[in-house]
């Protein structure tokens, strides 16, 4: 990775041996899931916590991981069912948490309202409850909820790192910059070493598009702690974000070649691969990820820009309509334009790429197609807005240059043309072939 952690690989590697030669050790099983648990590996997690409840199926500990590692994987109906196996008075606290997530996620209000309550009246004695709880409230887009639950909890628990990474979380979500920073600035002085801390100031700076800040604090939790698969991914997107792209291949790669079975591992090198315009190694990557987990927006994303510079423009659009929803539905809804673009619909091209730039204000690609496309349906004034904020966003972009010159010479506005036909000409010296019935703008 970035840097050694540790021995976390060779620890792994001697783990596995373990139970290799011993499959009956619960010790060694435990050792290997508690390891996979904390590098946030969690369908390997769930997998050999399986292993090691078969072994000891009395084991209350075991299973409280088990519940733990099921919630965190999605599947909170098979959390349920383990917690229900664990006698009440061999719940640890640590569990509560884990069984409010799940009632939550299973829409249970009744049984929701309980748990909360048990998580509030146990917080004092466990100050780690509460943020565990919001965390997962933030996990499922409930920031209103998790703010709530802070805010519910801050006057009857001590104030612990923890406590404060996830207010700055919740501030952040508010727009409450300042107070976000003030938060974890003051959970970073309390603690400078936790993983946990130190990965929520990265996903801020992130947030902030603060992306040499953010890979300050993703070093120094990796540094910290065990390579944790959340932290990986945020390297990568940071990476990709300050548009060093060989950084990005060089920690994908890595990662990839580490755990090759790890679907995480497999998207992020698909990704830089697609970012790198490889499409043909980037295909198999994510045929390999989308097998295992069908429904991943973010693979389903890169597959269809794939699909799309392949030429397949029919399976380029299925792919991108299964990923709305996700993360990125700025980029889905960019390529769907261009999709319908090459089909010769105009009107669906505007409407994608009108909802591209709806989600993702700064897409200058997007505003930049758009523009292209009221131009061809000589709609200057919208061309024109359009292509100005395509050009502020993204003043090196020659295209967008050339093109606003063309809206500006059709509204007659011939200083401005010329002015942004110079730029072009600065950007990109080879002027492109004027369109069938269109002329270039021409210097006085």
């Amino acid at each position: 990775m970035r840097r050694q952690q540790g021995n976390w690989v060779e620890a792994e590697t001697l783990f596995r041996h373990a139970t290799a030669a011993n499959s009956q050790s619960v010790d060694a099983c435990e050792n290997l899931a508690n390891l996979l648990r904390d590098e946030t590996r969690w369908p390997e997690a769930v997998t050999q916590y399986e292993k090691c409840r078969e072994l000891a199926p009395r084991n209350f500990n075991i299973a409280t991981d088990l519940a733990a590692a099921y919630q965190k994987d999605g599947d909170y109906s098979k959390s349920l069912s383990i917690v229900k196996t664990i006698p009440p008075i061999n719940r640890p606290l640590r569990l509560l948490p884990v069984i409010a997530a799940d009632y939550v996620a299973l829409k249970d209000s009744q049984n929701t309202d309980t748990a909360i309550a048990d998580v509030l009246r146990h917080a004092a004695s466990d100050p780690e409850l509460v943020p565990a709880l919001a965390n997962s409230f933030f996990d499922r887009g409930m920031t209103k909820d998790a703010a709530d639950l802070l805010e519910i909890a801050r006057p009857h628990q001590k104030i612990t790192p923890s406590f404060l990474s996830a207010t700055a979380r919740a501030q952040a979500a508010a727009g409450k910059s300042q107070e976000a920073r003030q938060s974890i600035d003051q959970a970073i002085r309390l603690d400078p070493k936790s993983q946990d801390t130190l990965a929520v100031a990265a996903s801020l700076a992130i947030l902030w598009s603060q992306w040499d800040k953010a890979l300050e604090f993703l070093d120094a939790a990796l540094a910290a702690g065990p390579p944790r698969t959340d932290l990986l991914q945020s390297v990568v997107f940071a990476e990709l974000r300050k548009n060093d792209l060989q950084a990005a291949h060089a920690v994908a790669q890595r990662w990839y070649t580490l755990r090759p079975q790890e679907t995480a591992s497999a998207l992020a090198f698909a990704v830089v691969l697609v970012e790198g315009n490889h499409w043909g190694e980037a295909k198999p990557l994510l045929e390999k990820v989308l097998s295992q987990s069908p429904h991943d927006k973010g693979a389903q994303l890169a597959m269809g820009v794939v699909q799309y510079n392949a030429g397949d423009l029919a399976a380029a659009k299925k792919y991108l309509t299964a990923a709305i929803g996700g993360p990125d539905d700025g980029n889905a809804h960019y390529f769907l334009g261009l999709v319908a673009k090459q089909q010769g619909d105009d009107s669906e091209a505007i409407a994608e790429m009108e909802h591209s730039v709806a989600v993702q204000p700064r897409n200058p690609r997007a505003f930049g197609q758009l523009g292209q496309l009221y131009l061809q349906k000589n709609d200057l004034p919208k061309a024109r807005a359009a292509l100005e904020k395509a050009i502020q966003q993204a003043p090196d972009e020659p295209q967008n240059h050339y093109e606003l010159a063309r809206v500006y010479n059709k509204l007659d506005l011939k200083s401005e043309s010329e002015e942004q036909l110079k730029l072009y000409q600065k950007l990109r010296p080879q002027r492109p072939q004027s369109p069938p019935g269109e002329s270039v703008p021409q210097q006085p």
